[in-house]
């Protein structure tokens, strides 16, 4: 899949590459500047490791529509506390790994669905059922009559998130009724959070099954 490697389309980069004793580190980066030879981005952080330069390492690069691959060379890093600044050969290849709106992974966790019925509040407690980073699917234990838009509080990992979501249907499939919901109000923070816990229970299961 081709995609048009700008600041504008590029959330962050996650580098993963090597310290001086060979051990493999993976950080989080903030977009600077992205050029036709150069990419560069920052991440704050007190603690890090010494990063040789140059070296070949593996970026994680991802966008509104999905998670890219891809291998470059390291050029240079600066050290700025607390920031470290990290210069890289833009990539000539970049390889669709999967996209990040639509993949669910199976998760059980605590959550409240909150509506207005007339001035009252009414207040559901369930478990999800699956989530991805666009919306979640919720057990109920009975029919509800669900409006259109709602308040999900979700208990993820002992994370609290708040947000707004869309109610899209209920469908009942091995005997358990499951309310289908659209995140339309959630902080970025949040959606990367979802979005991340997604590809570690994803990568989880993976190794799970390949043992």
């Amino acid at each position: 899949m081709k995609f048009n490697l700008s600041k504008e389309n590029v959330n962050y980069i996650k580098i993963n590459y090597q310290d001086s004793s060979n051990f493999s580190h993976c950080i989080k980066t903030a977009i600077r500047l992205i050029n036709d030879f150069e990419i560069l981005s920052s991440a704050k952080s007190e603690e890090y490791s010494f990063v040789a330069t140059p070296q070949t390492v593996e970026l994680g690069i991802a966008c509104d529509n999905g998670l890219y691959k891809a291998k470059t060379t390291l050029q240079k890093v600066e050290y700025d506390a607390p920031y470290i600044l990290f210069s890289m050969k833009r990539p000539e290849n970049m390889e669709f790994q999967q996209n990040r709106e639509y993949f669910r992974v199976k998760l059980q966790e605590n959550a409240n669905i909150t509506y207005m019925e007339g001035e009252q509040p009414v207040i559901i407690s369930a478990v999800t059922y699956d989530i991805s980073a666009k919306g979640v699917r919720i057990e109920l234990e009975e029919d509800v009559d669900l409006p259109e838009e709602v308040t999900l509080t979700l208990c993820l990992q002992g994370k609290i998130i708040e947000l707004g979501a869309k109610y899209i249907r209920t469908d009942t499939d091995d005997n358990i009724k499951k309310a289908s919901f659209q995140f339309i109000d959630i902080s970025d923070a949040d959606l990367d959070f979802i979005s991340q816990l997604c590809f570690k229970t994803q990568l989880a299961e993976r190794r799970k099954n390949l043992m």
